[in-house]
């Protein structure tokens, strides 16, 4: 899916456990918005949290952005509004109906403005990633909201314990959970020939970082469809235990 001087591919999997999926996906080629959302609740509550935050946020982004001539000033702003809203919204309708009650979603999106600048936000635990293949190097951008990630950064818990610490996917933060959220916001300038990953954590519970680089390593000659194709299958093939889904992304010129 070819954007100017952007390459973008999505996949998604349900695994070998979940019942149905409950991610959701967003990419608009003309404002350059990217989304994940993962969801979670009883019944079908994660799959419609995660809807929900895909359509309210990807409405909210598009009208500001394709409206203001000022957006790059702004984008992290019409973020944390965006956010908000999505997180108002999915409580709302999670009151209305008890069978919906609690649910929430997980979100990662970026938005690439004008001058090449990666515009991320998350909350929860869905990630984004810099990928560069000539420094043969990958850079987490987002912040996971979950109480081992809280320990890391707290007492520097090892990666490998990370991995199997009991309380790893326990959440601090989702949309609708709470009244009041704290997304994480950052950006950085995104260079000719980096690649940006989108992932659910179904992809970084099944996948170490260094088998992610390799992965873009082994098929950076490829177009990203197969690079999202290889992710989503190494991550079926090492248990599948949750959805899966990735976006990736390749700065062209």
């Amino acid at each position: 899916m070819p954007s100017n001087n952007i390459e973008i591919s999505v996949r998604s999997d349900i695994g070998k456990v979940r019942a149905n999926n409950e991610d959701s996906t967003y990419i608009n080629r003309k404002s350059k918005i990217l989304m994940i959302a993962d969801g979670m609740g009883g019944h079908n509550g994660g799959e419609i949290a995660s809807t929900l935050a895909v359509e309210i946020i990807s409405k909210y982004l598009t009208n500001q952005i394709e409206n203001n001539t000022k957006k790059e000033i702004k984008i992290d702003n019409y973020l944390i509004q965006a956010l908000n809203l999505a997180n108002y919204k999915i409580r709302r309708e999670g009151s209305y109906n008890p069978a919906l009650y609690n649910m929430g979603t997980t979100v990662v999106l970026c938005v690439i403005s004008e001058n090449n600048n990666l515009h991320i936000a998350n909350i929860g635990d869905s990630r984004s990633y810099i990928i560069d293949i000539q420094k043969e190097k990958i850079s987490k951008l987002t912040i996971d909201h979950t109480l081992v990630d809280n320990q890391d950064r707290e007492v520097r818990i090892s990666k490998e314990n990370a991995y199997q610490h009991p309380f790893r996917h326990i959440l601090t933060q989702a949309l609708g959970i709470s009244e009041q959220i704290n997304p994480y916001i950052t950006n950085c300038k995104w260079h000719q020939g980096e690649y940006l990953l989108l992932c659910s954590d179904g992809l970084t519970d099944m996948i170490y970082e260094n088998e992610i680089l390799n992965i873009f390593k082994d098929n950076y000659k490829k177009k990203c469809d197969q690079i999202c194709k290889s992710l989503v299958e190494k991550a079926i093939n090492n248990g599948g235990l949750d959805n899966v889904t990735v976006i990736v992304s390749r700065r062209n010129s």
